[in-house]
């Protein structure tokens, strides 16, 4: 594998307001719903920090890669009846020392990929994909705007993704890796195709992220 350029970090500047109306990433692992998943792997890491119903469809995703390609596997999910999303940490307050596990999954990684969700509108939306591994990033979006076809726009064009959905900020759990990372913020159309079962655009996703999984690696 070709060594991959990364780009400096930049503060993310909404993350502090929106953070402060967050739970402590402390408090939320204290909270029976949740449960945290720790799989050694190869030096590449799949990360599903919202796991479960707080972005629902994204733990689904990363696991199949993960299980599919051998890949170090973190995931932190909530599976309360309702109000999953109170549960939601940002990533750049997932601070090392706070989770033995998320603490682990890193240091096995050696470049990451994180996959998430937003609700940019109710039924689509563009798949975004970000991060200071930038080859990876470029790489990654490519491999699923092809696996896609079209059905949902891919944009790893920075200037046009919402500052807060960005993976560049330089305590992203993404950006404490070696050869840094790349986030992909999905929309809730396609995440919904990866629960109970993975399947359409959510299998072509999974099929796209596995070759990135395998050049990466």
């Amino acid at each position: 594998m070709k060594a991959l350029k990364s780009k400096p970090s930049k503060p993310a500047a909404k993350s502090a307001s929106k953070s402060s109306k967050e739970p402590e990433f402390k408090a939320v692992l204290k909270d029976p719903a949740v449960r945290e998943v720790f799989l050694p792997g190869n030096g590449v890491g799949i990360f599903a920090p919202h796991g479960g119903g707080i972005e629902p469809g994204t733990e689904e995703i990363a696991r199949a890669v993960a299980q599919a390609t051998g890949a170090t596997l973190y995931v932190l999910s909530a599976k309360r009846p309702t109000g999953n999303t109170a549960l939601h940490v940002t990533v750049t307050r997932m601070v090392a020392g706070i989770s033995q596990k998320l603490d682990q999954a890193i240091a096995a990684t050696r470049v990451a990929i994180s996959i998430h969700g937003h609700a940019r509108t109710k039924d689509g939306g563009p798949v975004y994909v970000s991060g200071l591994a930038v080859e990876a990033v470029t790489m990654c979006a490519g491999a699923m705007r092809h696996a896609l076809k079209g059905a949902y726009e891919v944009v790893d064009d920075q200037a046009r993704i919402p500052e807060d959905l960005h993976g560049v900020h330089k305590d992203n759990i993404i950006n404490r890796v070696p050869k840094k990372g790349v986030q992909i913020e999905l929309p809730r159309a396609l995440r919904d195709e990866a629960v109970p079962a993975i399947r359409g655009a959510a299998a072509q996703l999974v099929t796209a992220l596995i070759e990135c999984v395998r050049e990466l690696g």
